[in-house]
């Protein structure tokens, strides 16, 4: 049974249920023991508040952040902007009080962490969602302290979460490119595509839609979602001899960068010859030449906002889900230039 349904077996508040889940006083002995009894039938791990005089010695609150890996590629191989994600989820717990507990879980591990997350006294969990896919959903059924997903939002969940608001990153992608004067625009896509890959994908395909432009199955390219796998695969696309549009929206900076290597390798000069706009805004865009235009994914918000919302649902666990969904905002750089100023390239 899940908090609402033991209320109604015990003739309580669903706010008493939770008094008593917490260890908070103010519930009579006898209704105390009669909803502790359900809530242990049930698989719930009751919080045992200790006595006042013991609370001055005893180690601050955990909260445990599990980062979440399929297959690696996009947790590690995007490491700048995941490390800039966690390293504000950890300030922000640390601001707030708590200690941040950090463990690395797959598809087999997972169920297992839960499992003893669920019997030690840990607040609450933040997981880290990137690489995680629809059809690992089930794995998040048996999760009994308040959880909180960050960079997925995966809304066919009933689950709080902090992410960037893909759609409209991807709509600012492409109308930025209208306004510069393309309008035949490709993309760089993710070959191993997780659920918020293909969020992303969905909204550029949308806002081709939306602005009257013709999406080209053609000029969507797949590589590796890695520096170098972006590189590498790129390479191959490019000895194929594959034909650019003017303009192309990359999945994340990652993938841009790697492409943008391995085009200049090629002779193609960006943005001569192909303007490229990405996402997420790590250091590495300032360091390459041309710098990389890109939409800022404000990895502070998402951190901040993410230990706010967990301590919202510590505090009130039957409390409505909440989908935060941090805008996106443009930094232009040098990677895209005007389609007046553009020259189509053609292979030797």
């Amino acid at each position: 049974m899940n908090l609402k349904e033991i209320a109604k077996a015990a003739g309580v508040s669903q706010s008493t249920v939770t008094m008593v889940l917490h260890g908070r006083k103010g519930v009579g002995d006898a209704t105390k023991q009669r909803v502790a009894k359900l809530l242990k039938e049930n698989g719930y791990a009751l919080k045992i508040r200790q006595p006042q005089a013991a609370k001055t010695s005893s180690e601050p609150s955990k909260i445990i952040f599990i980062k979440y890996r399929c297959d690696s590629l996009m947790v590690d191989g995007n490491s700048e902007y995941i490390t800039n994600l966690i390293d504000e989820v950890e300030k922000y717990c640390n601001d707030a009080g708590y200690e941040l507990v950090f463990k690395v879980a797959t598809n087999e591990t997972l169920p297992d962490i839960f499992h003893k997350v669920n019997n030690e006294p840990f607040e609450g969990i933040i997981l880290l969602g990137t690489e995680f896919r629809n059809e690992d959903r089930p794995l998040l059924k048996n999760v009994q302290k308040p959880i909180i997903i960050i960079d997925n939002d995966l809304v066919k969940l009933p689950i709080t979460s902090v992410s960037t608001h893909t759609w409209n990153s991807m709509r600012m992608k492409v109308e930025y490119l209208l306004r510069r004067g393309h309008k035949n625009i490709g993309y760089v896509l993710n070959s191993k595509p997780t659920s918020i890959c293909s969020q992303c994908f969905d909204g550029f395909r949308a806002a081709l839609r939306e602005n009257n432009l013709i999406y080209n199955e053609a000029y969507v390219f797949r590589v590796e979602p890695t520096l170098e796998g972006a590189y590498e695969s790129m390479k191959q696309i490019l000895q194929k001899g594959a034909q650019f549009p003017s303009a192309l929206v990359a999945n994340s900076d990652c993938l841009a960068l790697g492409a943008i290597r391995a085009m200049q390798e090629f002779g193609i000069s960006v943005p001569k010859n192909v303007s490229i706009i990405s996402g997420d805004n790590i250091a590495s865009c300032t360091v390459c030449s041309p710098q990389l235009t890109t939409c800022d994914a404000h990895a502070k918000e998402i951190g901040k906002w993410a230990v706010t919302l967990l301590r919202e649902r510590i505090c009130n666990p039957l409390g409505p889900v909440i989908r935060l969904r941090v805008e996106t905002s443009l930094v232009e750089r040098e990677s895209v230039c005007d389609y007046s100023d553009y020259v189509p390239f053609y292979a030797k």
